[in-house]
């Protein structure tokens, strides 16, 4: 009976020699990759959006609303196209300020023309002592008065006026060409700008012809980068959709963002004809920075170090393995070139991961 109970404790017993007992392991389990020839690419890594090269805010120093909409977002304006009509916060007291003012402008006339004329003793009595070239002054003077209080009553009331062959009215224009990338909607009131502030900005003009990428690239990469260098950015937005820049400015100051630091960098775009950017897609930017061709190559995973030197497993002829130092040279974060220590064609083991 002891015998038969002492059998299941012999096989446990067993069991767990096989698995806690250390075995010799073989590199031949792991996968096997033949050292070849190819190209290596160093690039670097921005992250960003697309942008005009400039944005202008359209502000008027008008108190109001907006009344008319002379155009709509996404259209191409040119420099003095109106973008909408800014009505002025008007009362009652403001057009009987102004009917008053007419109306003391008509009657100074009156009496500028009384004096011109002669009706009276004043007047006679003024052209002995200051001369008839007084008086003309005067009776213009009076007259251009009379006129510039009819023209601020009927821009008032009207919203234009005409003025020595200009016209003057509360149109908003632009001051740039571009496209029209933010817009007010009608009847939004208007705060006007000051020396305090920019008020109400009515319109963002900028120019889509001529994008640029607006990005970050971290420290590791731009010390690598410099202007000048091509780059290739993708747009989340457009997949399948590559413009091609320049690097156009790279920051010299650090920004922190998660505890990295980031440097910003600027990207000059070229437009692809066909594809229609927007301001603010989201984009990222390779920058080639460094390239190796018809260089021998290995997987990164295909490495090991130690003590700073590093080491591959390279299977012989005969079967057998042998550990060699390898000298490396440039690298993608995949592929790492090879300088020294293996040659075309031969084998090397890729570490066995237990």
């Amino acid at each position: 009976m002891r015998k038969i109970l002492a059998l299941p404790s012999l096989a446990l017993v067993a069991v767990a020699a096989w698995y806690g007992w250390p075995r010799d392991t073989n590199p031949n389990d792991g996968p096997m990759v033949t050292v070849a020839r190819g190209t290596i690419v160093r690039r670097a890594i921005a992250s960003g959006q697309v942008d005009p090269v400039q944005e202008t805010q359209v502000n008027t120093q008008l108190s109001g609303f907006v009344r008319t909409l002379h155009t709509q977002l996404g259209k191409k304006v040119a420099a003095g196209e109106p973008l909408a009509e800014v009505w002025p916060a008007l009362t009652e007291q403001d057009l009987l300020r102004a009917e008053r003012g007419l109306q003391q402008a008509v009657e100074g006339e009156q009496a500028a023309k009384e004096f011109h004329e002669g009706e009276h003793l004043l007047a006679g009595v003024t052209r002995l002592l200051q001369g008839q070239k007084n008086l003309d002054r005067m009776q213009q003077q009076a007259q251009r008065g009379r006129r510039s209080a009819e023209e601020t009553l009927k821009l008032l009331r009207e919203g234009k006026v005409e003025i020595d062959g200009r016209l003057i009215d509360f149109v908003v224009r632009a001051p740039v060409a571009g496209h029209v990338l933010q817009l007010l909607r009608q009847g939004d009131p208007i705060t006007p700008a000051s020396s305090y502030g920019l008020g109400t900005v009515i319109a963002v003009i900028g120019d889509l012809d001529r994008p640029v990428f607006r990005g970050t690239v971290d420290e590791i990469d731009v010390g690598r980068l410099r202007t000048g260098l091509p780059a290739r950015v993708t747009l989340g937005a457009l997949p399948g959709v590559t413009l091609t820049g320049t690097v156009l400015e790279l920051g010299l100051r650090a920004r922190r963002q998660d505890n990295a630091a980031l440097f910003d960098v600027r990207i000059e775009l070229q437009p692809q004809e066909g594809v229609l950017l927007r301001a603010g897609y989201s984009a990222v930017a390779e920058v080639e920075v460094a390239r190796a061709e018809n260089v021998l190559q290995l997987p990164e995973r295909c490495l090991s170090h130690r003590g700073g030197a590093s080491f591959v497993t390279v299977r012989l002829a005969d079967g057998r393995t042998e550990e060699r130092a390898v000298k490396l040279g440039l690298g993608d974060g995949l592929q790492v070139e090879v300088l020294d220590g293996v040659r075309e064609g031969e084998v090397v083991l890729e570490p066995v991961v237990r």
